[in-house]
């Protein structure tokens, strides 16, 4: 019994939170670059979508990844500012995901015709990773709301 209390002690809530921010910050960032890597053969296979035009995969890859570097950042350092930074920096990362995922589904829908397979999956994909960036961006401010 005393180690259910123990694992819900103030603490060891603080530190399993800390160990979640680090992972989430790990996968803001590992998103973030899967969007800049993606954008690059969707950029050269058909460059006429609405998303290469209005720059999506790499927009919200460079905020995915600097979301992630400051939640990982935030771990580290005893600062409020970065605390602060790395809060807003999540907020707005959850805005640019729920742009580029509505941008991702224009896109398809626009120009689903003129495409074949392999631009078709990488937009479904892009798509996907912004939902998952998304959640995360969201949960991560949370989280660093209730800290």
């Amino acid at each position: 019994m005393s180690s259910v209390l123990d694992a819900c002690s103030p603490s060891n809530l603080l530190r399993n939170d800390r160990r979640r921010l680090r992972h989430f910050g790990v996968v803001q960032v590992m998103v973030g670059i899967i969007n800049l890597t993606f954008g690059v053969p969707l950029y050269f296979a058909a460059p006429f979508v609405v998303s290469i035009r209005l720059w999506a995969p790499w927009w919200t890859g460079i905020l995915f990844v600097i979301s992630g570097a400051l939640t990982m950042l935030n771990i580290d350092s005893p600062e409020p500012r970065v605390k602060k930074l790395a809060m807003i920096f999540n907020f707005v990362s959850a805005i640019a995901a729920a742009l580029g995922a509505v941008v991702y589904i224009l896109s398809t829908m626009i120009s689903g015709y003129y495409l074949w397979r392999s631009p078709m999956l990488i937009l479904i994909l892009l798509f996907m990773y912004c939902v998952v960036e998304l959640f995360i961006a969201l949960l991560v401010g949370i989280i660093l709301c209730k800290n």
